[in-house]
């Protein structure tokens, strides 16, 4: 009986000797496969960006019709949680348009205006197939248009959605992104981005 009574106890604890050890693996080996992984949402990311914006309709600004959007370069920087929340920043500029306008006299007015964007983001990474992600988000900021026909500058907010579908390779991302201005101006943008998480 006392025999019976040691090996019991000797299997038991080879079992849980064994039990941890496996655990102990698998959480390594999880841990390494997490660092590695295409997959992995979480961390840091800065991102650069190339695109054009156009006009919903048409903006006039200091009594003329002006497009201070067009091609458009930009950074992104921002922090993905575990369970997909993002929260970010980006500035934008815009190269804008020269455009030709008539006013109330009959007169041609000329605008070559450009613009600068700055604001914050919130949204939510959702890891699809593969190693591609679906970003969705809302962004609101300031506006800053540029005359250079008149002195000074003009300054708004701007609101709306972004959408983007990202492909990550290791630490490296690649992605097409669309966002729109829903105030001061209503204004599409799309273009292509690219960075690297860490």
């Amino acid at each position: 009986m006392k025999n019976g009574d040691v090996s019991a106890r000797k299997v038991a604890s080879r079992a849980v000797f064994a039990l941890g050890c496996f655990v102990f693996t698998q959480f390594v080996a999880a841990r390494e496969a997490r660092a590695e992984s295409p997959k992995k949402v979480e961390g840091f990311e800065l991102a650069g960006s190339v695109g054009y914006g156009f006009l919903v309709r048409d903006f006039s600004w200091k009594d003329r019709n002006i497009d201070p959007f067009g091609v458009l370069v930009g950074a992104d920087f921002g922090y993905t949680f575990p369970f997909g929340l993002r929260l970010g920043t980006d500035a934008n500029y815009a190269f804008g348009h020269t455009t030709e306008t008539s006013n109330w006299m009959g007169d041609v007015v000329k605008a070559d205006t450009s613009s600068l964007s700055w604001g914050a983001s919130i949204g939510y990474d959702l890891m699809l197939a593969s190693s591609f992600r679906l970003r969705g988000a809302a962004d609101v900021g300031l506006l800053v248009l540029f005359d250079k026909d008149v002195s000074g500058a003009g300054v708004g907010m701007y609101v709306g959605p972004k959408v983007a579908l990202i492909w990550q390779y290791r630490a490296f991302e690649l992605g097409l992104q669309s966002r729109y201005f829903m105030i001061l101006p209503a204004t599409l943008q799309v273009g292509l981005m690219g960075g690297t998480r860490f």
